[in-house]
């Protein structure tokens, strides 16, 4: 999660989260809905920006109909499959929020903690989760696991 400064003109949004998809119908709809539960919760000004790599499940279409109820969501619909690395910076382009968080669509980042967290970036901090935190186990290769310290 990062804070950042941008002119008042742009400068919407408290908190922006930037999730990459590929194959998400299901998992997008349930994410989408969560966060949006917790920005009212936790009264942050938030948007939700999603970065489709051209899911030929139809992830693009859920987030569309979404919209229509959560106007505070974005999609970003990429011509081809190009990469979480690549999704995640054109997500963080289009970021409009002064703290930016990035998490997967699968739940493999748990929403729940974005409260903590864009607490700790107001403080001009930098917050971070860990899936190492209280002992989980998780199997990968050595660069995939360098990755997710």
């Amino acid at each position: 999660m990062l804070q950042r400064r941008l002119d008042a003109n742009r400068n919407r949004y408290d908190l922006s989260i930037v999730t990459p998809t590929y194959n998400e119908q299901e998992n997008i709809k349930l994410l989408i809905k969560e966060l949006n539960k917790i920005f009212k919760e936790n009264k942050i000004n938030g948007e939700i920006i999603v970065v489709d790599d051209n899911s030929p499940d139809g992830t693009s279409d859920v987030v569309l109909e979404l919209q229509k109820v959560y106007p505070n969501t974005k999609l970003i619909k990429r011509p081809k499959k190009l990469g979480i690395g690549s999704a995640y910076g054109d997500g963080l382009k289009a970021a409009r929020g002064e703290v930016i968080a990035w998490m997967d669509s699968d739940f493999n980042h748990p929403p729940n903690i974005l409260p903590k967290l864009y607490s700790v970036a107001k403080k001009n901090k930098i917050g971070s989760g860990s899936r190492f935190i209280n002992g989980t186990e998780f199997e990968a290769g050595f660069a995939h696991l360098l990755g997710t310290v």
